[in-house]
């Protein structure tokens, strides 16, 4: 790959004043003086224009198990390559992928260079591959890079997924909509409290991103890492899950993760206790609820919310389809649940 030299001036900014920009592509709006970043570390002033620094610069590569991000109902069983840069708008104490996402000169980080023409023309090549996921770290961040190379991907026939916070404003997410085919979104916690001590951030801008791509129609799954003694409250958690039926629908995907000490907070695991509970109160009010970085039997299994009837059996990352036709339906009642499983489309691509 040829690196990507020149800066890529960013999008969504202007100037409040000479050389000092504000940009808009979070709710943070940070204000932005010259030679500086902002609170994401990723966007630079640099004499009064504002740089992407990670433009084209991958921290990481790998080709994972679409289940892995995690989505559990957008084309099931396939291998998505998985990409991902440095830096993040979210500063939270229990972050999975720290070394990542909390870099302060995320730039040092992209050992992998890559123009959008050079990322989609690897994934075209990339057998059994049927896209590209954005992920690992936050990916709004490297909003230009992403949108470029999802609007590649949609030409030639690749599903492109980003896996988010959420943190992002109505009108740069109303763009990425018309390019992104699914999301998963971290809801951390359904406690504003919990979102500024933790996180260093707000809840409502996450469900005001929810409720857009809901609305858009573009597939959506939404995680929840369960935390003791921090967003484990039963009574909180049901008016969480009662929002998401409420607001996105009741066919929304739930994965429940359990959370594991890391990064600076030590906490104990979550109790697969708590989990079970926590999954019985979700079950409530949504048809798909799954469970995850545990061992949680059929838990994680996909049922007909309809008959009942199982149509995946799921170990681990590996799938087994049981009782579902290849456009997603249960062979039973005929029910739509899966995004479409024949993914003939994604064999037919050519170089762009």
């Amino acid at each position: 790959m040829e690196a990507v030299q020149e800066k890529h001036e960013a999008s969504f900014y202007s100037t409040v004043r000479q050389d000092v920009v504000q940009c808009f592509l979070c709710p943070r709006n940070c204000t932005i003086k010259p030679g500086k970043r902002g609170n994401c570390h990723a966007r630079s002033n640099h004499a009064g224009k504002l740089i992407s620094d990670v433009y084209g610069r991958i921290a990481a590569i790998n080709l994972d198990p679409i289940e892995k991000k995690p989505l559990y109902h957008f084309y099931p069983g396939t291998k998505i390559l998985s990409v991902g840069t440095a830096g993040c708008n979210f500063h939270c104490v229990f972050c999975q992928n720290y070394s990542l996402s909390q870099c302060k000169h995320p730039e040092e980080r992209g050992s992998h260079h890559f123009s959008p023409e050079e990322l989609v023309n690897l994934a075209m090549n990339t057998n059994g591959n049927v896209g590209i996921a954005f992920t690992y770290n936050e990916p709004s961040i490297n909003y230009e890079f992403m949108l470029d190379t999802s609007i590649m991907c949609r030409r030639v026939g690749l599903a492109t997924i980003m896996v988010s916070n959420g943190y992002i404003n109505e009108e740069p997410l109303k763009h990425l909509l018309k390019h992104m085919d699914a999301f998963n979104i971290d809801l951390k916690a359904f406690n504003p409290a919990f979102y500024r001590k933790y996180c260093k951030g707000r809840l409502a801008p996450v469900l005001d991103s929810l409720l857009q791509i809901a609305d858009s129609g573009n597939h959506l799954e939404v995680t929840n890492l369960v935390i003791p003694g921090l967003n484990d409250d039963p009574l909180e958690f049901e008016s969480m899950c009662h929002w998401i039926a409420d607001k996105l629908g009741k066919s929304t995907v739930l994965h429940l993760s359990r959370y594991f000490p890391g990064y600076k907070l030590k906490l104990i695991p979550t109790p697969s206790d708590t989990m079970f509970k926590l999954w019985d109160i979700a079950k409530n009010h949504l048809g798909h609820v799954y469970l995850g970085n545990m061992s949680a039997g059929d838990h994680g299994d996909t049922f007909c919310p309809h008959c009942g009837q199982k149509l995946i059996a799921r170990n681990a990352y590996s799938i087994r389809k049981k009782g579902i036709d290849e456009t997603g339906r249960c062979v039973q009642c005929k029910t739509h649940v899966i995004k479409e499983m024949n993914h003939e489309s994604f064999h037919s691509k050519s170089h762009i």
